[in-house]
């Protein structure tokens, strides 16, 4: 670890938003940048560039003004109860501080910092971030949907690209039907419907898919074998009267869009990853309960 003087500390960080190429990660249980034009402009240059920006932050009723405030600027965020760890990473490398993102810190506190210098040292941050802040950096990488994505899928809408690796995981043939402000989605082994929810504080993606009444009291008799998707909150519906049992998955990442079929570039990422992965892990649950229930 690298010592980071008290009045380099903004400026390591804002470099480190700069050194950013593929996402930038803020864990800060508070949050308060309006006036702090300098940081503003390095969060624009990663708007442009398309780089995914994302703020942690702590999910406590005296925080409403670290909501408010990054509602207003129309930033991503999680909030995670408890918080109290400050840390801001890229997919370079970390820096560890004991200061939260607010601009009276910058100018008023005296805090302390450290930054990673080798590969040990990150992949231990990464390890906090995964196992306590439910962060999952690979899927991150590996499915951006940005100009900086890979060859092989550069200019392909992203919903052709969901369809595309949907029918190569499940090697079925998938059908998608966009509704004003949701998406159809059908499989050979069940029907999904995805949208856009905004429960008051922030908009997140929900989809959902029909279970049996065999495949709802499995899972709700043997939580061990409950679908698990990264950056995901799934629950059980059981259904009233006629209606079907349902399987429902919420992904944390917080989005700007308001719906699916006008969605912005800058939410593709977390919505396709969260499409194809709960549709892939509940389509993989059903076939299983078939050979094995």
């Amino acid at each position: 670890m690298k010592f980071i003087k008290p009045s380099e500390i903004s400026s390591k960080i804002m470099t480190l938003f700069e050194e950013s190429d593929k996402f930038v990660f803020i864990v800060s249980p508070y949050v308060k940048i309006s006036g702090w034009y300098k940081l503003l402009k390095k969060f624009e240059n990663l708007a442009s560039r398309r780089i995914p920006l994302d703020f942690i932050i702590r999910d406590d009723k005296t925080n409403q003004r670290s909501f408010d405030e990054l509602n207003r600027l129309g930033f991503r965020y999680t909030a995670i109860p408890d918080l109290h760890a400050k840390l801001y990473l890229n997919e370079k490398y970390a820096i560890i501080s004991s200061m939260n993102l607010l601009l009276s810190s910058e100018i008023n506190s005296l805090e302390t910092a450290y930054a990673t210098e080798t590969e040990k040292e990150y992949n231990e941050i990464i390890d906090f971030c995964k196992r306590y802040l439910n962060i999952s950096f690979n899927k991150r990488i590996e499915n951006q949907r940005t100009k900086n994505q890979t060859p092989e899928n550069e200019g392909t809408n992203w919903l052709d690209y969901v369809i595309e690796t949907l029918n190569k995981n499940l090697r079925d043939r998938i059908k998608v039907k966009t509704k004003s402000s949701h998406l159809d989605i059908q499989t050979s082994k069940n029907n999904y419907s995805a949208f856009i929810w905004n429960n008051n504080r922030n908009h997140r993606l929900r989809i959902s898919g029909i279970l049996s009444q065999k495949e709802y009291d499995f899972l709700k008799n043997n939580k061990n074998r409950f679908p698990e998707v990264d950056n995901c909150t799934i629950e059980l519906i059981k259904g009233k009267g006629r209606e079907y049992n349902t399987i429902w998955g919420t992904v944390n990442t917080p989005l700007k869009s308001y719906e699916l079929p006008s969605l912005i570039t800058y939410d593709e990422g977390a919505v396709v990853n969260g499409i194809i992965e709960f549709i892939s892990e509940i389509d993989g649950f059903k076939k299983w309960t078939t050979e094995n229930l």
